[in-house]
């Protein structure tokens, strides 16, 4: 049970806790206003020759859409797996045994 005095200390640290991380948000997008150069850590990132931007794009894109991908195709599979496990249901269809044994 939480009494009064405690809600108003917890509400306290809550507080200084959310003034403090932003200070530090503030701080850094201050030094990195300040110090512009370390915004480009990637050599290649800024190439200026456009094969190589292209092929970083590119890449990223591909590594951003792999997992994408492979989450929506293990749901497709899925989706499909349980439509056809419903439909031997529905027609009366014996599954596999579960012990593995042919009667």
């Amino acid at each position: 049970m939480s009494t009064p005095g405690t809600d108003r200390i917890l509400a306290s640290s809550v507080r200084r806790t959310s003034l403090t991380a932003v200070g530090a948000g503030l701080a850094a997008l201050v030094a990195l206003a300040v110090v512009p150069e370390a915004l480009h850590a990637c050599a290649v990132c800024f190439d200026p020759r456009s094969e190589n931007r292209f092929a970083f794009v590119a890449t990223t894109a591909f590594l951003s859409l792999l997992p994408l991908g492979m989450v929506a195709g293990a749901g497709v599979w899925l989706r499909r797996r349980i439509h056809e496990l419903d439909g031997l249901e529905s027609d009366g269809a014996e599954g596999p045994d579960p012990d593995g044994r042919a009667d």
